[in-house]
């Protein structure tokens, strides 16, 4: 009984590893998500935008700067002054060391900073539905890269299939010919069909690493990646899917996001054209100064003074040669162009619905169709093999057959790949989810 034991262990143990060293579609999805760069790129795109709100924020919080200055050596101008009936030369005397603060908080800016504040809070939002899409389209893309490259194994072992067959009739043909009973026609026919198949079978073989090539890019990684897949190719009927979807354009993400451009591109051009008021700030500032020994009519001092003030600042750009007229009318420009862009995303958003829902229906029905011709030309393979050894067919004809059904099933397959991808499209332009895999 031991042995039993440790023969089911060993057994689960190799079921275990084996498993962990494969590659599933959650898997994938979930590293998609952790390492794919434009995923990264965005939420980069996010945090940074998200900091604009502080910097457009700030404008309306206390300022406060200090500055400190000390001359080594300084000669003073010097005012002349009648001081008593006598003519005095005054030194415009200034403080050898000088410590200033100053704080100042914008009262008045032409709603500048709010405009700044609403377009930053905007673009932030935008870009974190940029991202919400983007992690959908990765997780659509993943999907059907993955099924992309289960298909191409599929396709590669039906390849090798076709392959040994032909063989396999080229060695009967032979016989064939030389009982008697054969002609030089088919094996020459078989000859040809096989080169062709061959080359094929290579080209069958470079989409397997041409499609995992391609899942490993959206994956994120640098290095092959040749862990096996596993799962099989999705079987959809045409109830999986309404045939009538409605269009809302609010359940995409990167349709709101658009428009939240759209929208934070005219508050910056509001913000850019606050120029035209002034700015009112309040202020208030402190001096420690003393004098040094730069002047024999300045007494220096040891110890610090004081002075300090408070105020009313305004501050209004009269002229500054155009700039800031050019830059409003460039902000404006930019708003018009984002309106233009908001219009045309919205006006392909019903062609793309319809064409991705006409794809996946064709390629459901194109799946249905091949899978019922599998099943016929499965038959015609049987009954041309009963007829060639009966004597009443010839290996062309059953080489015909056999071609017919390995053209079929890889149609089949091919079929199951393009339902895939054109379901993962629907649903990005549907906005939401359409199918769930069945238990």
């Amino acid at each position: 009984m031991k042995w039993i034991f440790f023969l089911t262990l060993f057994t689960a143990t190799a079921f275990a590893q084996a498993h962990a060293q494969s590659l599933t579609l959650p898997q994938a999805t979930n590293e998609a998500r952790q390492n794919n760069p434009e995923l990264q790129q965005l939420k980069a795109r996010a945090e940074r935008l998200s900091w604009a709100k502080l910097e457009a924020v700030s404008t309306y919080l206390p300022h406060i700067s200090a500055k400190y200055e000390h001359y080594f050596q300084s000669h003073y101008m010097r005012e002349n002054v009648v001081f008593g009936g006598a003519t005095v030369g005054f030194p415009a005397a200034y403080p050898q060391d000088n410590l200033g603060l100053e704080a100042e908080i914008t009262v008045f800016d032409g709603f500048r900073g709010l405009d700044q504040f609403k377009a930053a809070r905007l673009a932030t939002e935008a870009a974190e539905l940029d991202m919400k899409h983007a992690d959908r389209k990765v997780e659509e893309a993943v999907r059907a890269s993955y099924y992309q490259a289960l298909a191409a194994q599929k396709l590669f072992l039906v390849a090798q299939q076709n392959v040994k067959t032909l063989e396999d009739h080229l060695s009967r043909a032979h016989v064939s010919e030389r009982a008697g009973y054969g002609v030089r026609f088919d094996v020459l026919r078989i000859q040809a069909t096989l080169e062709e198949a061959r080359a094929e079978q290579e080209a069958a073989d470079n989409n397997v690493h041409i499609t995992r090539a391609a899942l490993t890019e959206i994956l994120g990684r640098t290095q092959t990646d040749d862990r096996p897949l596993v799962g099989e190719l999705p079987v959809f009927s045409e109830s999986d899917v309404p045939k009538e979807i409605d269009l809302n354009p609010e359940a995409r993400d990167d349709v709101r996001a658009q428009m939240k451009r759209d929208a934070a591109t005219m508050k910056e051009a509001a913000a850019a054209g606050a120029f035209w008021f002034p700015s009112v700030s309040l202020f208030a500032n402190e001096q420690f100064y003393k004098f040094g020994d730069f002047d024999s009519a300045v007494q220096p001092n040891s110890n610090y003074q004081n002075a300090w003030a408070v105020g009313l600042r305004l501050k209004w750009n009269l002229f500054d040669g155009g700039r800031s007229y050019a830059h409003q009318r460039e902000a404006s420009q930019a708003a018009a162009e984002a309106r233009a862009e908001t219009q045309k995303t919205l006006a392909r958003l019903p062609r793309e619905l319809d064409t991705w829902r006409r794809r996946f229906q064709y390629s459901v029905a194109l799946y249905k169709a091949r899978l019922h011709a599998l099943a016929q030309f499965q038959e015609s393979v049987r009954l041309a093999g009963i007829g060639v050894r009966t004597g009443t067919r010839t290996h062309t004809e059953m080489l015909d057959a056999e071609l017919d059904l390995f053209r079929a099933r890889g149609g089949l397959v091919r079929a199951q790949a393009d339902a895939v991808e054109a379901l993962g499209k629907l649903e990005l332009a549907a906005g939401h989810k359409l199918w769930t895999p069945h238990d």
